[in-house]
């Protein structure tokens, strides 16, 4: 009976915590029943309108996108974390209005990210208390509480980063027991199906990690081996992601994502502000970093895994930051601020990397020292979590003080019809379009938000047709009509009952000869056989690997 209490208290703390502060920085939210909306709100949950859709009505289309997205047909969940597209789309049905949804995401975002961090707090050993502590600077510093106000997407790949740092303490500790390859992968495949760009940000985490347990392990072979093993099961658990790389960017020309400078989005450690989140960081948690670092380089030898995520963390924390040389970068490798867009990504890393460390200095110094010490070491860190807390909550409210005076957009948010939001709003991202000719992301976004028609398809009827076909009806006088869909160099148009090859405008519009009076327009993709392998490999590879969980679970808790 104990044991099983110990485990309720053990896995009940987490919980409570991120639940706790999940729903104090949603005060003015759940009081008001105003949801809160940042730049990445519409295009994301357009995406999750889509498999929403998708799922309600039976009707699948793993490319092209038929509801969400203006329903113009491109494609962007097949490249975008595609089975969390699935997953987010079942959430979004279960809530009944995009207010609740967003509420549960926020709720759901807190307890993965909580529940991770504390379970890697305890396995460097680290107390109750000061796991907890961690966890909560992990919570309030950073990506986390940032998807609050901004529904920026590499908050996801944050709350997942402490799992695979998970991973990274069993390879630096190879030595001592061997990791786990089917753990590994299956860490590893999870973040590429939710935010394929944290994978990389993942992998380059590991790096050093596994570096140092491959010099250190006194079987090689064994580690080299095993590795091999998990980034081949990896590959099977994400055939349909990388799948559908092979699948549209050799044939088209695919537009990037927004650039932005990155010597305008880096964090900026030379100046103070007054949270800790995208670009800004406080003073008192760069003083906290400030020390671990000064204790760090006079107690090395204390504990090489403290130093080594000491280390590794400021090399995040630098990247991240405008130390580094960004200016460079951007003039030499513009194609960066494209596809990475954002320096302060890094953080991701470098935050649970160092609040780990310094969880390891706080136990080490407690060890050494009384009592009382340990008492002022717990106070002092518990003061930064609240200080960072109360700045969080007033970021909160002066967003929501901006957002409350939308009164139509409030009210969107509370419909049960999930539609109005979404016909509303349409993206005017540039993402994964086919261009006739590369060019600037930003003019790409440009020519989406200018073209009325693309935006709102006036004068055009469209609907989702049966086998994940789009139907578009119009009426014409006979001259060429610019269609608002978007056509791959793999999509199939029948236009009157007659295939064609259209020509197309600059953002991949279909330009088509019409017929006098009524015309109707058929678009679907075509789904090349060795892709609809590999995506049923994947499911299934998934489907196994479930299966074999929950009887390892149920033997467990027999036992």
């Amino acid at each position: 009976m104990n044991k099983y209490k110990e485990k309720l208290i053990e896995y009940g703390l987490p919980l409570i915590l991120s639940i706790l502060l999940a729903t104090i920085l949603q005060i003015p939210q759940l009081f008001n029943h105003v949801a809160l909306t940042g730049s990445d709100t519409i295009f994301h949950f357009s995406r999750f309108y889509d498999t929403a859709q998708q799922i309600k009505n039976h009707n699948f289309s793993y490319f092209q996108m038929n509801y969400g997205m203006g329903e113009t047909g491109r494609i962007v969940n097949a490249i975008y974390g595609p089975f969390f597209a699935y997953l987010m789309g079942s959430l979004l049905l279960s809530a009944g209005s995009w207010f609740n949804y967003q509420i549960i995401l926020v709720y759901l975002i807190f307890i993965v990210a909580g529940f991770g961090m504390y379970i890697l707090a305890r396995k460097v050993k680290l107390s109750r208390t000061v796991a907890l502590i961690v966890s909560t600077l992990f919570l309030l510093c950073g990506y986390i509480s940032y998807w609050i106000p901004s529904n920026s997407f590499n908050a996801w790949g944050a709350a997942l980063m402490p799992y695979v740092l998970i991973q990274g303490i069993n390879l630096f500790n190879d030595d001592r027991k061997h990791f786990n390859w089917i753990s590994l992968a299956i860490t590893m495949a999870i973040v590429a199906q939710v935010h394929l760009l944290s994978t990389l940000q993942a992998i380059l985490a590991l790096i050093p990690l596994f570096v140092y347990g491959l010099v250190t392990t006194k079987n090689k072979k064994r580690m080299w081996v095993d590795t091999l093993k998990a980034v081949v099961l990896c590959l099977i658990l994400t055939a349909n992601v990388w799948g559908a790389f092979l699948v549209l960017y050799p044939k088209n020309t695919m537009s990037a994502p927004l650039d932005f400078s990155p010597a305008l989005t880096v964090l900026h450690l030379k100046s103070n502000g007054t949270i800790t989140m995208w670009t800004e960081i406080q003073e008192a948690v760069l003083l906290l970093f400030g020390l671990q670092t000064v204790y760090v380089a006079f107690n090395y030898r204390v504990s090489k895994l403290n130093t080594f995520l000491t280390i590794e963390g400021l090399a995040f924390l630098f990247i991240s930051s405008d130390l580094f040389p960004w200016r460079v970068v951007e003039k030499y490798f513009p194609s960066f601020s494209n596809y990475f867009q954002f320096p302060n990504r890094f953080t991701a890393v470098a935050d649970p990397l160092l609040f780990l460390s310094m969880g390891l200095t706080v136990v080490n110094l407690i060890n050494r020292y009384d009592f009382q010490f340990k008492v002022f070491v717990e106070c002092l860190l518990i003061f930064v979590c609240l200080f960072s807390l109360r700045a969080d909550l007033r970021g909160n409210i002066i967003k929501f003080n901006k957002v409350k005076t939308n009164v139509e957009r409030v009210n969107q948010f509370r419909y049960h019809d999930l539609s109005k939001f979404i016909d509303s709003n349409p993206p005017g991202n540039p993402d994964y379009l086919p261009l006739k000719k590369q060019m600037n992301s930003w003019k790409v976004s440009g020519l989406v938000s200018g073209t009325l028609i693309f935006n709102n398809g006036e004068g055009f009827e469209k609907e989702a047709a049966s086998n994940g076909k789009l139907k578009i009806s119009w009426t014409s006088d006979g001259k060429d009509s610019t269609l608002p869909i978007v056509f791959y160099r793999q999509s199939v148009l029948v236009v009157n009952g007659r295939k064609v090859s259209p020509k197309c405008n600059e953002i991949g519009m279909p330009i088509v000869q019409a017929q006098k009076g009524k015309n109707t327009a058929i678009l679907s993709f075509k789904t090349p056989m060795w892709f609809t392998i590999l995506l049923y490999i994947s499911i299934l590879s998934w489907a196994l690997l479930i299966i074999y969980g929950v009887f390892r679970w149920v033997k467990i808790i027999k036992k």
